[in-house]
């Protein structure tokens, strides 16, 4: 079995990119890479990915790395099994909040990326917050939108208030006459929609469950989020922290 270290490796000299050209394009930190080519470091499921999509992997590179990540070994029959007709994928961004996704907050920043099977139309994958859909999503879930998409009457959309710019993912509905945004979780009350006030953003059409990315390494997960001119300080917190721990 390659290990994740191998793997990266021949992707990224397949390519004829140098450690830190791929640092640049995948905006993660130089020594990231040199890290887990040198199998000191297994990264974050959200580095890793980023790595990916700077990469444009294909569907079978993509999965070599993913189960090179979680130690399983990905055999030639699987591959032809699995791989003789692949399914296409793509890569979307993922954003904090639907005015960030839609284009509402200038020169927003995806907050990740991920790989879904391709379809047609325009996507984005929202970050869910708070729990008014639960079971349907959780807190953290990543709901991929389909942009300017009707959504019938049943199914969930995304929608956001004009004037406040707060945001809502529920399911249409329609009681005594009136559309209504319902919440999965019961325990919330129904919104009416004011079609001068609230507008539909997109139907929900796919979604990724937050206990499904494995956390590896949840402590290289938080490094990685450490902004740049902060990263000398961590550094040094951490040498510290293993000093003592010698003593």
């Amino acid at each position: 079995m390659e290990t994740l270290a191998v793997t990266l490796k021949m992707l990224r000299e397949k390519r004829g990119l140098s450690m830190e050209q791929l640092a640049e394009k995948a905006k993660v930190s130089k020594g990231i890479i040199g890290e887990i080519e040198r199998n000191k470091t297994r990264s974050s499921v959200k580095t890793l990915n980023k790595i990916a999509a700077a990469l444009d992997l294909n569907t079978i590179e993509k999965t070599k790395l993913d189960n090179a990540f979680l130690g399983k070994n990905l055999s030639g029959s699987y591959i032809l099994e699995h791989y003789i007709d692949p399914v296409k994928m793509m890569v979307i961004p993922v954003f904090s909040s639907v005015a960030a996704g839609m284009g509402y907050i200038p020169d927003a920043e995806p907050i990740d990326f991920i790989t879904i099977p391709e379809t047609s139309g325009d996507c984005v994958g929202i970050k869910v917050q708070g729990d008014s859909m639960e079971p349907t999503f959780y807190n953290g879930d990543i709901v991929v939108l389909k942009k300017d998409i009707e959504v019938s009457l049943g199914e969930i959309g995304v929608f956001l208030n004009k004037s406040t710019g707060e945001s809502f993912v529920k399911r249409l509905k329609k009681k005594n006459g009136v559309f209504i945004l319902e919440s999965d979780n019961h325990i919330f009350s129904d919104r009416e929609i004011d079609s001068n006030e609230i507008c539909c953003c997109g139907k929900v059409v796919n979604v990724v469950k937050k206990d499904l990315k494995k956390r590896i390494n949840p402590l290289q997960e938080l490094i990685d989020d450490i902004p740049a001119d902060k990263m000398a300080l961590a550094e040094k917190l951490l040498k510290t922290l293993i000093s003592d721990e010698e003593k």
